[in-house]
């Protein structure tokens, strides 16, 4: 009897085996970064993150940051995508507050070039990357690709950044073709940001306002020289040689500027001031990835639509 129910197990295991699920070991993950190759056993779950670009990407990616830098200001100056409700603020993107990056335990941080000098106090913490969209002498929109794609092999959600990324090449054609459609014809466009009554800040080619009106096949104004973050920095007068250009400012802009600017005797004089061709935009981040590249083309087509500054 015993020989006969050992071989009626055998049977049943035989019959079971090819059934059962299979448990395959996931593949190491490599990621390629800033300052050099990382290797995770598995996708990351719990990010840190310490700049605006890659606190929104991750966020796009579907991904709730376990830390986040500067989360006031980023509401302030960046407000979509909206934060998780639950994180830990790890203060100024500047220099993060470490023991409360410890506390909030994460797998993977993310940091960009400006804090490199502190990477091993990063990497004691938990394994940490290095990537940059700015202060690196590229052009910002494929920066902010290229960060997406690697955040998306880190936590992996590669499937869904190829989903997001599609449908944001099309929005951008979409977008593009409605600017055309509304802006006033002939007219290149100067994105500018009103930081104070002497600092507004003109964005060239390399940044990531000029490189969406790039891929949308949109003329830029601006094609001087620019700082590492992509813009010329002066007075009003820097906005005198754009005179007959068409003029989009970003939001924020305090009303105390706003004020002062609109006072000027220069700005008044201005061909797009006295022709209504000063347009307004929502709060957007001119240094974000790639939701901030996707929210100022949608934004500026809207405004377009909407019609100038009155």
């Amino acid at each position: 009897m015993t020989r006969h129910l050992f071989l009626c197990l055998s049977v049943i295991a035989g019959l079971i085996a090819p059934l059962a699920p299979k448990f395959v070991q996931a593949e190491p993950i490599t990621i390629e970064h800033e300052r050099g190759t990382l290797t995770l056993d598995t996708p990351a779950k719990r990010v840190a993150v310490t700049n605006w670009a890659t606190t929104e990407t991750v966020i796009a990616l579907g991904l709730d940051p376990v830390a986040i830098a500067d989360p006031q200001d980023y509401i302030d100056w960046v407000a979509k995508p909206d934060l998780p409700q639950n994180f830990t603020d790890i203060g100024q993107r500047a220099a993060p507050n470490i023991e409360a990056l410890r506390d909030a335990k994460p797998d993977l941080i993310v940091i960009s070039k400006d804090l490199e000098m502190a990477y091993d106090n990063f990497n004691a913490i938990a394994p940490t990357i290095v990537l940059s969209v700015y202060n690196n002498n590229r052009d910002a929109l494929p920066e902010a690709r290229k960060l997406f794609d690697t955040l998306a092999k880190a936590t992996g959600r590669e499937a869904e950044a190829a989903a997001w990324l599609a449908d944001a090449d099309d929005k951008f054609a979409e977008y593009g073709d409605r600017i055309r459609a509304a802006m006033p014809p002939g007219r290149a466009l100067a994105i500018t940001q009103f930081v104070s009554e002497s600092h507004i800040g003109l964005y060239g080619k390399s940044s990531l306002p000029g490189t969406v009106l790039a891929i949308m096949d949109l003329p830029l104004a601006y094609q001087g020289p620019v700082n590492n973050w992509g813009f010329a920095k002066g007075g009003v007068e820097i906005l005198g040689p754009r005179a007959q250009d068409t003029l989009v400012y970003l939001n924020p802009v305090p009303d105390v500027i706003r004020e002062k600017v609109w006072a000027s005797p220069v700005w008044k004089i201005l061909d797009f001031v006295r022709n209504d061709r000063v347009y307004e935009l929502p709060v957007v981040w001119a240094y974000g990835g790639m939701p901030s590249a996707l929210r100022f083309a949608r934004l500026l087509a809207e405004s377009m639509e909407s019609g100038p500054v009155k």
